[in-house]
């Protein structure tokens, strides 16, 4: 067993996603730590995913991305 998620595996989680962005963003989203392979794959830690997906460790979603619409009092 690798110490990282294999590409097969990333691709089973992010069914129906084509884009390498797309899948890292959707991972983060999650809860997990994504790094970026030098071909731009997801690269996501077993360890970190198993323990997120038992509910061992809290997982945070990544913040929303986009326009501040709201003015700071």
């Amino acid at each position: 067993m690798t110490p990282d998620l294999t590409d097969s595996e990333i691709d089973m989680i992010c069914d129906g996603l084509v884009q390498n962005h797309a899948r890292i963003v959707y991972l983060q989203r999650m809860g997990l730590t994504v790094r970026r392979k030098p071909n731009g794959k997801p690269l996501v830690n077993r360890a970190h995913y198993d323990a997120v997906m038992n509910g061992t460790i809290h997982a945070r979603p990544a913040a929303a991305r986009g326009p501040v619409w709201s003015v700071a009092a």
